[in-house]
């Protein structure tokens, strides 16, 4: 047996063995347990009364989440309106960071706008 930690044994070592061995049963024990309660959890949402169909009046919540995923370009160009509203009243009165912070929001939107799209293109 090769007692120095800094060179591996050539020969193998048979105690590793017999550990890896003893753990086999364990982790088959813990695999099957969670594929268990995976099937457990969904018996459970059947049982709770999700079968897989959607309920009478589903049409109007996915109307609604419809509708809502229609207006995101509204309400992100009405927030950017507001936040150039405030830079620009800060402008006005004299702030001494208003350059700061509209060139923190430009370099913002050209992130969102150009550099993301880029880099997940």
């Amino acid at each position: 047996m090769n007692n120095d930690p800094t060179r591996p044994d050539t020969k193998g070592d048979p105690m590793a063995t017999r550990h890896l061995i003893r753990r086999v049963p364990a982790m088959l024990t813990l695999a099957l347990a969670g594929g268990a309660s995976g099937l457990f959890s969904l018996a459970a949402l059947r049982a709770a009364g999700l079968n897989g169909t959607a309920p009478p009046n589903a049409a109007v919540i996915k109307g609604l989440i419809d509708q809502l995923t229609s207006n995101w370009e509204w309400l992100i160009i009405t927030g950017l309106g507001l936040v150039l509203i405030v830079l620009a009243g800060l402008f006005m009165v004299g702030s001494r960071t208003a350059p700061d912070w509209l060139f923190k929001v430009v370099g913002g939107i050209l992130m969102i706008l150009v550099v993301i799209p880029t880099c997940l293109a």
